[in-house]
């Protein structure tokens, strides 16, 4: 089940979020996407397992953070998540944008299957836990077919 993101499932997505990232968001962080941005989680078996926040700004929308917990990775999950929480979108935005680590080749795969496309690259942006700087990928997903265009 795909539904918005509640103040009771911040600790949850919180320690989901903690196994995924090297420098994590903050559970203040995760409190105020509850009510400032369209947050929704996806559960099994009645537990929150993902979730995906989502910004959206006048016609565009950005994909501020997503992730599934590692154990209920690669099974399909994150995609139903990525196309549910897009469907939600109450603003139709005319694009979405996001960014991704460079390494982070299941992630890529992933907004690419969504027609994520890939428009820049950030170089030196996300910081790994040896402090060295890696890439990020930043991609675009049109949402009408005239817009669509400009990016293929």
């Amino acid at each position: 089940m795909i539904r918005l993101m509640q103040a009771a499932d911040v600790s949850t997505v919180a320690k989901i979020e903690r196994l995924v990232q090297s420098h994590p968001w903050t559970v203040k962080q995760f409190e105020e996407a509850v009510t400032g941005y369209q947050s929704t989680v996806i559960e099994q078996d009645g537990q929150v397992v993902g979730f995906c926040i989502l910004q959206p700004v006048l016609d565009e929308a950005n994909l501020l953070l997503m992730a599934i917990d590692p154990s209920q990775q690669g099974k399909g999950l994150g995609f139903k998540l990525l196309d549910a929480s897009l469907a939600m979108l109450k603003n139709n935005p005319v694009q979405i944008f996001l960014e991704v680590r460079e390494s982070n080749t299941p992630a890529i795969k992933l907004y690419e299957k969504a027609d994520f496309h890939q428009i820049d690259l950030r170089k030196n942006y996300y910081p790994n836990p040896d402090g060295s700087k890696e890439h990020a990928i930043i991609m675009v997903k049109a949402c009408t077919d005239d817009f669509a265009s400009l990016f293929k």
